[in-house]
């Protein structure tokens, strides 16, 4: 007897197909573009800002600011030195006002901050100042027919001064600063 068996094909296991690699859809590529710049962006202004004399000024300190009124230099010093000619007495953006005495200094970046501070001019007592004339700062002069005003009296860090008969009060109150002037004799 013979058997036969039947012999059926052999099925062999389909291949399998790895799915295809997924593909960064173009959203994804651009979000993460567009968020990379960002934090660039991000690290130069931090930079600019962390690194700016002008931007770290806060109310009370000194400067010495020179060159001209179209090409001013900004540098902080210790207001004990010789070379202090400015305490700040405002400080904060483009918008700030400053006010009546104050001189202004803006310094706008180009990625970084743009800031504005309010500068109260150091005067010395009994010395007299001509008129700023495209400068920076008050010039100390002779007291004599070229001086615009004399300082009679120099008040820090306390309420500003009762000013005698012809001579007006000039009071800077956010840097405590205030004087006395009057004509040059």
């Amino acid at each position: 007897m013979s058997t036969t068996e039947s012999a059926s094909p052999a099925h062999a296991p389909e291949p399998t197909q790895e799915p295809a690699p997924k593909k960064s859809s173009i959203g994804k590529r651009i979000l993460t573009y567009v968020v990379g710049l960002v934090v660039v962006g991000a690290a130069f202004y931090a930079f600019n800002y962390f690194t700016s004399d002008v931007a770290q000024a806060k109310v009370g300190d000194c400067a010495s600011v020179t060159g001209t009124s179209t090409s001013p230099e900004y540098k902080p010093v210790d207001c004990g030195a010789a070379e202090a000619n400015y305490v700040v007495g405002k400080a904060g953006g483009t918008s700030e006002v400053c006010g009546n005495g104050y001189d202004e200094y803006t310094q706008t970046q180009r990625r970084g901050p743009k800031t504005k501070l309010c500068l109260a001019p150091v005067l010395a007592e009994g010395k007299c100042y001509a008129e700023n004339v495209g400068g920076v700062g008050a010039k100390a002069v002779e007291c004599n027919e070229s001086a615009a005003f004399k300082v009679t009296k120099v008040v820090k860090d306390t309420a500003a001064p009762q000013c005698t008969e012809g001579e007006e009060p000039q009071s800077f109150p956010e840097a405590k600063l205030h004087y006395c002037v009057g004509a040059p004799a």
